[in-house]
């Protein structure tokens, strides 16, 4: 369990940060202390992520992302994308640019009772 810091113990990361110096300051922190704290805040406008992944659909697939999954998740995943006569890793790709894609539309979209249609949506 990670220690929770006090109020405003976080100091600002400097604006000329290396790469290396924001995924260090941002593995030490906790996003949501900081976001307490006042350093960090909460991004409700996903437009230039929008834009991204539209991009994204024409480009190479030259970036590379590696996760374990249990066997039978594959086996299914294998099983649909032979149906669509495709192959698990290209029929998993559009899948995730798919959820991507409504995430992103779920975010932009205000909520009027903070909480509930999120849960909602995610029940659906």
């Amino acid at each position: 369990m990670k220690k929770t810091r006090k109020k405003g113990a976080i100091p600002e990361l400097v604006r000329d940060a290396t790469e290396d110096e924001i995924i260090r300051w941002a593995k030490k922190y906790d996003a949501f202390d900081r976001v307490e704290a006042g350093i960090s805040q909460l991004a409700v406008d996903h437009s230039d992520l929008d834009e991204l992944l539209e991009a994204s659909l024409f480009q190479n697939n030259t970036a590379q992302l590696n996760m374990r999954i249990p066997p039978a998740l594959k086996a299914v995943l294998a099983k649909l994308a032979k149906e669509r006569t495709t192959d698990a890793t290209t029929l998993g790709r559009v899948w995730l640019a798919e959820r991507i894609r409504t995430e992103l539309k779920q975010k932009t979209i205000p909520s009027d009772s903070e909480g509930s249609s999120d849960n909602a949506e995610v029940a659906k």
